[in-house]
């Protein structure tokens, strides 16, 4: 990946569980023990290692925090964060999340704390693909449930198709805010 991958992510909350995700302490780097299984599936310069100051923790006291951060980042192309309380599903877009696995890692860990709050049955995940600039290839898809989450090799195309559609609609609200 040589331009920026998107982001996107899906979780089944409920309101009260929404609120506490978004009051929560972001997720920890060094909590997932897969980060190397991940790095080693990836084609990337240098030794491709997770060492421990890529571990280091989020600066910011809540994932609230986290996600307003990403939203004032012009660079991003955040637009809001959509909670449906009816549907009780929670949607995160970033157009331009990054081309660096490292980086890649600081994004994914805040949400991957979604899992703790995130209904145990739900079909949850998270993606980052090449939606911008080609061919939609997967940099990273992670399910998330029963407490937890973890890398997986193939995004189903349902989950492909969920991504690029939201990702599009983001890209649409982000063309007619500049407007």
């Amino acid at each position: 990946m040589s331009e920026p991958a998107s982001l996107y992510a899906r979780f089944t909350l409920s309101h009260e569980q929404y609120e506490a995700f978004m009051n929560s302490a972001p997720a920890r780097p060094a909590s997932f023990d897969d980060w190397q299984s991940w790095f080693d599936r990836q084609s990337m310069a240098g030794d491709a290692r997770v060492v421990p100051q890529m571990l280091t923790e989020l600066n910011a006291a809540t994932v609230a925090d986290v996600i307003k951060a990403w939203r004032e980042d012009p660079w991003t192309g955040t637009p809001p964060v959509e909670y449906d309380e009816l549907r009780r599903t929670l949607r995160i877009a970033m157009l331009q999340a990054s081309e660096n696995y490292h980086e890649m890692l600081h994004l994914l860990t805040p949400l991957r704390g979604a899992a703790a709050f995130s209904d145990p049955g739900a079909d949850d995940f998270i993606v980052i693909l090449d939606f911008l600039w080609g061919d939609n290839e997967v940099a990273a898809y992670l399910t998330l449930g029963d407490g937890g989450s973890r890398f997986a090799d193939e995004c189903p195309q349902v989950h492909r198709d969920e991504a690029l559609s939201h990702l599009r609609d983001a890209l649409s609200y982000m063309q007619e805010r500049e407007r």
